[in-house]
């Protein structure tokens, strides 16, 4: 399916149109006696003194500051239409960092393995084909957000607009050059494939995605302004520095998780576009490519995964560093249920990954050696989930209540604390770090000669990791809580060290392993492509969820202590509520990317001339970082 850049273009020129409505903050005639040039006042989170160089935030009052009435909310308008920009958004700054990604490593490969190098870089371009189409969408949902935001929170829009000018206009830049540069890196693909040329769309591709992540943090310095203003004074006049107002407390955390977010979302939504095909096609080539192509991407999305936590945890800590009533309310409040369903579909990600890697060993001889391990697996994994999903607190009537002695039960309650629950989630890692080198292991025959003894080394660095895991987690409970949290770091270092060395040690292992054959792509069983179709909902689900947690410590503030929602629908939405728009646009999402997709399976594939059952394919997805 092709897009029409002319419909980008129009969609370009109309923001442009509306950007340029707005006068920008430094040229603004100071309109009260609180902007007269000269005085000084202090950064409200700097600390800093500087110039007063724009008017306070406005007083809210609705209806007046809304510029309507009656029955629209336009809280859950607004909702729809950022949470599928942020969708649409993630997905296209994602498909370039892994298309990238890929075409890079074939290149680099292209001496010792041309075949394979060449099979790689037509996976490449054709990852760039699929998310294409997605790009008019999501410049049509961001026209549409902007529209929302001028009718529905007019006078908020215009503050924000005027304080982030130059950001606004250094945005819209890079946005025109995005889109120059996408179309620029898909449509040269094969004019620049050979020679020197190559270097320069490698070039071009490396500009895409740095581009790509620039838009993505000056969007974040507006959320980041939103949840932590700084760059202003109590009041919240502009105090002249522009780079304050972007750099706050929470912007930089904020840029790490939503690019690794973006790039495990499109990896997984790709993964589900290779599933769809290889369920439609009866044609074996084709299935063995969409097969590959599934599993390169899920893995690159599951690598993601693994890194995200960190960004997370760190995000949390700043959080509660810029404001532990936010913290509070967090991890420990009124957020605290959707924390709850947060951490069950992240052990349901785990669980569904550890099945799909059962299913595919389907497509390898050999597999049936490691077989009865997974079930020993499963079963750690399993009681691993139920003790990160068990909440803290229990809803119970006050009856109960007296009957449990307080609002904790006096035996489960103790696996619904960090402790237990740090101690889970570092578990299920290393189990499906096991999983990981068992499907390494699956088509081949370790040769080295000391293979015995890196096994036994490979199970003392599991064993010693759990075991620290353990130790820690129940020591946890017999130290106060400023000590225990301070547990949750070696206990992850500990599983990333076992990770880590374990990967190390079975890649020296298998180096001159004797093949058992090849793998069969196109014989994954359709157990493991509902597995992709799960993952990819489970994967959109969870970044859905995280965002109405994220918006929510904000309570009914705009901008947190500086402009407070007067509208009537300020205060947090109830869960129940919460779950249904999140519902919904997942549902939405779909619904769009199933149509993407149904208009672009007549696209002709450019296959490698050998068949894909063979050793083509095989040998190609076993050097690629998967």
């Amino acid at each position: 399916m092709k897009t029409n850049p002319f419909a980008t273009l129009f969609f370009l020129s109309s923001i442009f149109l509306i950007i340029l409505h707005f006068p920008p903050a430094f040229a603004e005639t100071p309109s009260s006696s609180e902007t007269i040039s000269g005085e000084v006042s202090k950064d409200i989170y700097y600390h800093t003194e500087g110039p007063v160089s724009g008017p306070p935030a406005p007083k809210m009052s609705y209806p007046e500051s809304y510029g309507r009435s009656g029955g629209i909310d336009g809280r859950s308008i607004l909702w729809f239409f950022i949470q599928q920009h942020f969708f649409l958004g993630s997905f296209i700054l994602g498909v370039p960092m892994i298309a990238w990604m890929i075409e890079l490593f074939s290149h680099l490969r292209r001496r010792r393995h041309r075949e394979q190098s060449q099979i790689q870089d037509r996976l490449a371009r054709e990852i760039m084909e699929i998310g294409m189409p997605f790009y008019p969408i999501t410049i049509f949902f961001g026209v549409a957000l902007l529209g929302a935001f001028l009718f529905l929170y007019n006078s908020f829009f215009q503050y924000m607009a005027q304080l982030f000018r130059p950001i606004v206009y250094l945005y819209a830049i890079c946005f025109v050059l995005e889109s120059v540069l996408l179309y620029g890196y898909t449509l040269t693909w094969e004019r620049w494939r050979n020679g020197d040329r190559k270097w320069l769309h490698l070039s071009l591709g490396a500009l895409t995605v740095t581009n790509g992540v620039v838009i993505v943090c000056l969007a974040n310095a507006w959320m980041a302004f939103m949840m932590s203003p700084a760059g202003i004074d109590s009041k919240g006049r502009y105090l002249g520095d522009v780079w304050r107002v972007m750099h706050t407390v929470l912007w930089n955390p904020l840029n790490v998780h939503r690019i690794l977010a973006s790039i495990m979302f499109s990896g997984a939504v790709i993964a589900a576009y290779a599933g769809y095909r290889m369920l439609t096609t009866r044609d074996l080539a084709k299935r063995a490519h969409f097969d590959w192509m599934g599993h390169v991407t899920i893995m690159i999305a599951i690598v993601n995964l693994f890194l995200l936590p960190f960004a997370g945890y760190w995000f949390a800590k700043m959080i509660f560093i810029y404001r532990q009533r936010m913290g509070v309310t967090l991890m420990g409040g009124q957020m605290s249920w959707p924390f709850v369903i947060q951490a069950m579909l992240i052990g349901l990600i785990f669980m569904t990954v550890t099945y799909y890697l059962w299913q595919g060993t389907s497509r390898m001889n050999g597999s049936e050696r490691y077989s009865h391990l997974v079930n020993y697996l499963l079963v750690i994994l399993t009681v691993s989930f139920m003790i990160w999903t068990t909440p803290h607190t229990l809803p119970a009537s006050q009856t109960e209540i007296k009957e449990m002695g307080g609002a904790q039960h006096p035996i489960v309650g103790y696996y619904g604390t960090m402790a237990a629950k740090n101690t889970a989630i570092n578990t299920m890692i290393l189990a499906f770090s096991l999983c990981m080198i068992i499907f390494k292991r699956c088509n081949k025959e370790i040769t080295v000669a000391w293979r015995k003894w890196g096994n036994v080394a490979l199970i003392v660095l599991f064993g010693g990791a759990e075991l620290i895991v353990i130790f820690l987690g129940v020591y946890g409970f017999y130290v106060p809580a400023n000590v225990r949290v301070r547990f949750a770091f070696p206990q992850f270092m500990a599983a990333m060290i076992a990770l880590g060395g374990g990967y190390f040690l079975n890649w020296l292992m298998l180096r001159r392993a004797r093949p058992l054959g090849p793998i069969q792509w196109g014989k994954l069983p359709v157990g493991g492509v509902i597995a992709l179709f799960s993952l990819a909902v489970f994967i959109t689900m969870t970044m859905a969820l995280m965002g109405y947690i994220r918006s929510s410590v904000r309570l009914d503030w705009h901008i947190t202590e500086i402009m407070q929602d007067a509208t009537p629908w300020a205060a947090t939405p109830s869960l129940t509520y919460a779950l249904g728009m999140v519902l919904l646009n997942v549902a939405i999402f779909w619904l769009l990317a199933a149509l993407i997709f149904w208009a672009g399976s007549g696209r002709k594939i450019a296959l490698p001339s050998k068949a894909m059952e063979g050793s083509g394919v095989a040998e190609t997805n076993e050097s690629l970082p998967s």
